[in-house]
């Protein structure tokens, strides 16, 4: 229960994620990235409050993100699940993550609308929903409040409409890809 960093990352790992790892009380970091991993992100992971980095990318993982549960991990600064099987959409209670600096779900199965939200999430600092079937109109996220987003990677999805106003108000934006939409 005192474990604060878990990193697996790089090993060949096979199997579902234990829901035990929702027992450790105190982990703050918890890295698993290019493994084996399948299945879903278990419920319990959700338990573990204390948690700020949350990475799982380059693995088989399937299912959906749980809004309900997502938003228990208040202290969340970091979520990497990109490059699995996720699919869904992004929950809306997205925007209940306050201290969220990086959001990468980049090469998944997601659909859907992204959530307006968004624009609650004020430290973001990077956001990768490349290669998806994100679908919809951009200017329904208010980009004005995400003064420190800094790399904004949308490629390769479905969405439409013209690139908001709202996103010029990004003055540390230096990454900015909008390709085959």
């Amino acid at each position: 229960p005192y474990l604060v960093l878990l990193d697996l990352c790089y090993n060949q790992l096979s199997g579902n994620i234990p829901t035990a790892l929702g027992d450790c009380s105190k982990l703050k970091v918890l890295k698993a990235g290019n493994n084996h991993l399948s299945g879903i992100l278990p419920v319990e992971i959700f338990h573990a409050t204390s948690l700020e980095y949350l990475s799982f990318p380059n693995n088989g993982l399937q299912g959906e993100l749980d809004g309900a549960q997502m938003v228990k991990l208040s202290n969340l600064a970091t979520l990497d699940l990109g490059e699995n099987h996720i699919s869904g959409n992004i929950p809306e209670s997205i925007g209940q993550l306050r201290r969220l600096e990086k959001l990468h779900l980049g090469n998944n199965n997601m659909s859907g609308e992204l959530p307006s939200s968004l624009g609650n999430c004020t430290n973001l600092k990077t956001i990768d929903l490349k290669i998806n079937n994100f679908s919809g109109d951009l200017g329904k996220i208010n980009f004005s409040a995400l003064q420190n987003l800094r790399s904004l990677d949308l490629m390769r999805n479905n969405l439409s409409g013209i690139v908001p106003e709202s996103i010029y108000s990004c003055s540390n934006l230096t990454a900015l890809r909008l390709s085959d939409n």
